[in-house]
């Protein structure tokens, strides 16, 4: 569970960084809500919450005015740049679950070479 939880959170967050929030979230749409369980397992409740505010404000219609898509993509990508200002943070978060249920991340393969 935690090894795809980590890829589905680390997914996004390179679209995000590369795209920026709303085409991260455009882009992995169907996935959304999975991403959003993600962050929220890795105590990132943050940007969970930002997520969800980001898909209402779509399915609100947002993206229909070009004036009210500039101000939610502006603003989705300065709060996400608050709550993940660097990778350092994803890699601390993903760090405190290893350490609380390593149980939950697949065992490394033991080295075959002699």
């Amino acid at each position: 569970m935690g090894d795809a939880t980590l890829a589905t959170a680390l997914a996004f967050h390179g679209l995000a960084m590369s795209g920026g929030v709303l085409d991260a979230v455009e882009r992995m749409s169907p996935d959304v809500e999975h991403i959003e369980d993600a962050f929220r397992w890795l105590g990132l409740d943050g940007v969970s919450s930002l997520l969800a505010s980001v898909r209402q404000d779509i399915a609100a219609g947002v993206l229909d005015d070009d004036d009210l898509a500039d101000g939610l993509e502006r603003d989705a990508d300065e709060r996400y740049g608050v709550l993940l200002p660097s990778d350092a943070v994803l890699n601390a978060a993903f760090r405190a679950r290893l350490k609380e249920a390593p149980d939950a991340f697949a065992q490394p393969e033991p080295d075959a070479t002699p």
